[in-house]
């Protein structure tokens, strides 16, 4: 699927609620130190979002998803706003239908916590093993499962 052509001049919202979601997870548990001696494993959890589509049949199914995780979208430089997540979820619906809009939330729950995971700090903190920064994590993590629902 093309996205550039499908969603026209809203094709930035598509870049930028995918940015929102990866620069979200990772910035709120920044930790220089800790993250460079893992080998900002986090960035490397970007590059490796294509692992997510495969644990699930409807996400591979989709070939607006497929298309959305694949796409090589460019970086948006201006500050991106919590609202791009219910405008762009309404443009998807109204583009690709209900379905791949919900498909599309679980997608994003699943990719931010799949970054998340990917620190082994962060994780243990994550799953309640452990406390430290990734408290921050799970604040965004509510704040998108909130944003969903807006």
């Amino acid at each position: 699927m093309d996205l550039k052509q499908k969603f026209g001049e809203n094709y930035i919202l598509l870049a930028g609620l995918r940015q929102y979601i990866e620069h979200g997870v990772m910035l709120s548990s920044v930790n220089f130190w800790r993250d460079s001696f893992q080998d900002f494993q986090e960035l490397r959890a970007v590059d490796r979002r294509s692992e997510v589509i495969k644990t699930n049949q409807s996400f591979e199914e989709n070939d607006f998803l497929v298309s959305f995780v694949n796409e090589n979208f460019p970086i948006v430089d201006d500050q991106i706003s919590d609202d791009i997540i219910p405008v762009v979820l309404k443009l998807i619906e109204e583009l690709e239908g209900s379905q791949t809009a919900s498909l599309t939330k679980e997608f994003l729950m699943q990719y931010a916590i799949f970054i998340a995971k990917s620190s082994k700090e962060d994780y243990l903190a994550f799953v309640g093993l452990k406390d430290s920064i990734s408290d921050a994590e799970q604040v965004f993590i509510e704040k998108v499962k909130y944003l969903f629902d807006a």
